[in-house]
């Protein structure tokens, strides 16, 4: 269970965040952007491995739109 805080609609964030498949989770780069929608319970997790939800909706300064989840996003 993720006892962290959530962040609010608005928050300036940065995000781990790339579109590259063959890119390690871990060699994202991080992108400023700003929480557009927090999905909460929504996100929970169920035994389903396809189409998984996440967390947050983000805003990126780029202008994409991404769905991130809480360990992938951090205040600005």
């Amino acid at each position: 269970m993720d006892t962290r805080q959530p962040f609010t609609i608005g928050a300036p964030v940065k995000v781990r965040y790339s579109s590259d498949p063959e890119l390690p989770r871990d060699q994202w780069p991080k992108e400023s952007g700003v929480v557009k929608e927090d999905f909460g319970d929504q996100a929970a997790v169920t035994d389903r491995t396809w189409a998984r939800a996440h967390r947050y909706a983000v805003a990126l300064d780029d202008g994409r739109l991404v769905f991130v989840d809480p360990d992938d996003v951090e205040p600005a």
